[in-house]
């Protein structure tokens, strides 16, 4: 099967939507484990990572760009600082981290401002997140129909069970999608990458892990998506190498939560 394309996976937790009358709280999200720790990095004015996730409430709007984030349980996400002397320490998540919708449900960002990690003593962080991990959107006032207490035990306890079993553990495609994420967190968020850059970067990023428990061929299936994004930049038919990563990655994921949305549909 074919990844979804950037409008299909859009339409899989906008399916069932209706216009709603004033705010509503977005879905909650799943936020998928990374496997390998990330390092922010600072971008006009923000230090940050990208990170995969999911909806796990088709039911509910999907997040517009920016919309705040928290996790349902912060012992899931682990970030380890080191000062400017080189000594690490575990930041407290919930109060120095922001977390906000970067692309739909598909893509969050995780970070904080520099000035906050200057006002730290902070050098460096890298974050790690573990399975199962669910994020809450923070509240807002005048909310008209917010998450209930038993919507998000539910959403956070056997919904996103089976997220896990249909999209997390998914063979085919979450592989795909950990080395998207993997190698756009390895380029500049903004701006051209010089060629030389680009073509060293699959074997600066992609370790002997990378692909562990994959089925066969999935390495080459990842590669292929790769170098047509090369072909297309070197081209001139797309503007930045991140961007045509970030669609691909998108696309995995996309197709996996089509996946989720049915196994909800059919009860299997």
């Amino acid at each position: 099967m074919r990844p979804l394309s950037l409008t299909g996976l859009l339409l899989v937790c906008f399916g069932l939507l209706s216009a709603r009358p004033g705010l509503a709280a977005p879905q909650m999200l799943a936020l998928v484990s990374n496997g390998t720790p990330v390092q922010l990095q600072c971008y006009r004015g923000d230090c940050f990572a990208e990170f995969t996730a999911f909806c796990l409430q088709p039911e509910r709007a999907s997040p517009v760009q920016g919309t705040a984030y928290r996790l349902h349980d912060p012992a899931r996400l682990v970030a380890v600082a080191t000062d400017r002397q080189g000594r690490e320490f575990a930041l407290d998540v919930d109060k120095h981290l922001d977390i906000k919708a970067q692309r739909s449900h598909v893509a969050v960002r995780i970070g904080m401002p520099v000035q906050r990690l200057a006002r730290l003593g902070i050098r460096s962080v890298r974050i790690a997140v573990a399975g199962n991990a669910s994020l809450l959107p923070v509240k807002i006032s005048g909310d008209a129909s917010p998450l209930g207490a038993e919507e998000i035990a539910t959403t956070a306890g056997p919904m996103r069970a089976l997220g896990d079993r249909v999209v997390d553990q998914s063979a085919e495609w979450m592989p795909a999608a950990r080395v998207a994420n993997r190698l756009i967190n390895a380029l500049p968020p903004g701006g051209p990458v010089a060629a030389e850059r680009r073509r060293a970067l699959w074997a600066s990023v992609i370790g002997g892990d990378a692909f562990k428990g994959a089925p066969a061929g999935t390495q080459d299936k990842v590669r292929r998506v790769y170098d047509d994004c090369q072909d297309a930049v070197a081209k001139g038919r797309l503007p930045s190498l991140r961007g045509c990563l970030e669609s691909k990655h998108d696309s995995f994921v996309g197709t996996l939560n089509n996946r989720y949305w049915h196994t909800i549909k059919t009860g299997s």
